[in-house]
């Protein structure tokens, strides 16, 4: 296990009682997210450290993109009830695309959308894509331009 790993499992083990008393699982996946932009340490290693943290078994709110919640398995949280995959597995699944090749090219938002569902079985909504695509774009990790329809495409 690399030294910043563990560092980064320590930081998390000090700071999660503080996260946790937040109700909202969006403002606890923000502050996270706004620490780690300020460590500026990689999205990919906020995943696994937050699967390393939480463990088998845990009961923890959040999922992967590629193993996504109950509720968006089609089991809501009434039991039966339908739901929509949350925005923070999109925040995720977007982060994946983003590490990987997949902005090589200029891709919308339909597109990124399509993508999750080939590749994580998912289908998210485009909302829910269009936030953290203006981040990526803001923060410089991704570019954007507007293409011959009139849509933003995003790339590296």
């Amino acid at each position: 296990m690399s030294k910043s790993f563990i560092e980064l499992k320590k930081q998390l083990n000090e700071l999660s009682e503080t996260i946790n008393k937040f109700d909202s699982e969006a403002v606890q996946l923000r502050i996270v997210e706004l620490l780690f932009d300020q460590s500026g340490v990689n999205p990919g290693m906020v995943e696994a450290a937050a699967a390393y943290q939480a463990g088998p078994g845990t009961g923890t709110k959040s999922a992967t993109p590629s193993e996504p919640r109950a509720e968006s398995r089609g089991r809501g949280k009434r039991g039966g009830e339908p739901s929509t995959p949350s925005a923070s597995g999109a925040v995720a699944a977007l982060a994946r695309l983003v590490e990987g090749d997949f902005f090589n090219e200029k891709r919308t938002i339909g597109d990124v959308v399509r993508k999750c569902e080939e590749d994580f079985g998912v289908r998210y909504k485009s909302n829910a894509f269009s936030g953290p695509l203006s981040r990526y774009a803001a923060s410089g990790v991704l570019k954007r331009d507007k293409n011959a329809e009139g849509k933003f495409a995003y790339f590296k």
